[in-house]
């Protein structure tokens, strides 16, 4: 199917992994293989509200017959966690997009170092188990989340990559201290890390100034707090199908704003980390908030509509 299909799965089975913490198993409804994936994959995830969520795929690549995902009941939920860890049971139906990539392990890989924080472990398992059967040699460290203590540690446990993985709680010992794990490694390590932001990006300073190439740095981002709402100048969007034009007001963001008169951008984190939402700007200046898109598709006139905003006064977009 194309990149847009959506894909219809069934819950077979739902599970506590730990404190606000659960796993999803999905398969298909006749019990056809899904979309192939590879390691450090995603998808979207279609709640039966309309809402739409990203989810890391944590189960091998190499299993065509389920996907497994988890989901972490976030505390500053905008309705997607609460509604899987809550509502959602077995045997429900949902809609999953094709998985696609942004945390890929690169085929020159030969030694790496994984970091991961909380359900920032989900990727992270899949490049775990690829990197395993491959026999590149690894380091997993694993800091459990204060709320969710213990999360996935069942599973770690069962698989080929236990002896390779070391657990951290918060506050406990041993001490997860990022400037000793990065000490002295060797110039090929390849780092792999996930969590929020305000936890990464002193880890990913750290890296560097223990002399570890940035290129050879990878983040999957996962969503912190919403964030505060946007207090800027008013400006208008104006569609280049239908030629109507749009006033945002300085609180809403594009995407949010335009949703409100029927004009629907797909969105997924609302937070310009995922990507889901972005478009082409025709015409205008674009104020760039996001922290996916990287400098060439910027300068090819893309924007991510849950963020960004214009610079000038009137932004034309492809839609």
């Amino acid at each position: 199917m194309s990149d847009d299909a959506l894909h219809p799965v069934v819950v077979a089975k739902k599970t506590i992994e730990a404190d606000n913490m659960v796993s999803f198993e999905l398969v298909d409804p006749a019990g056809a293989e899904l979309p192939a994936f590879s390691p450090g994959s995603h998808i979207d995830v279609t709640l039966p509200s309309g809402m739409v969520r990203q989810y890391s795929l944590f189960n091998s690549a190499h299993e065509r017959n389920h996907y497994l995902i988890g989901v972490w009941k976030d505390a500053n939920s905008r309705g997607g966690s609460v509604a899987l860890y809550q509502d959602v049971q077995v045997g429900d139906t949902l809609q999953v997009s094709t998985p696609r990539n942004r945390f890929e392990v690169p085929e020159t890989t030969t030694r790496a170092l994984l970091l991961a924080r909380g359900i920032g472990v989900t990727p992270i398992l899949s490049i775990a188990d690829h990197l395993k059967a491959r026999g590149i040699p690894f380091e997993l460290h694993y800091l459990f989340a204060g709320g969710s203590p213990g999360s996935f540690k069942g599973m770690i446990e069962a698989s080929a990559f236990a002896g390779d993985t070391t657990f951290y709680l918060e506050g406990a010992q041993p001490p997860f201290n990022p400037a000793t794990i990065l000490a002295d490694r060797p110039a090929d390590t390849e780092l792999f890390i996930c969590g929020v932001d305000w936890w990464m990006e002193p880890i990913v300073k750290t890296a560097q100034q223990k002399g570890i190439d940035p290129a050879l740095i990878h983040m999957e981002r996962f969503g912190g707090k919403a964030p505060a709402p946007l207090l800027d100048k008013v400006f208008e969007v104006k569609i280049a199908s239908t030629g109507k034009t749009y006033k945002i007001p300085g609180d809403k963001s594009v995407s949010g704003a335009l949703e409100e008169r029927g004009v629907k951008i797909r969105t997924s984190c609302e937070q310009g980390a995922c990507g889901t939402c972005k478009v082409k700007v025709l015409e205008g200046e674009v104020d760039h908030r996001d922290k996916r898109l990287s400098t060439a598709e910027k300068e090819e006139g893309w924007m991510l509509a849950c963020v960004s905003r214009g610079k000038g006064d009137l932004l034309v977009l492809d839609l």
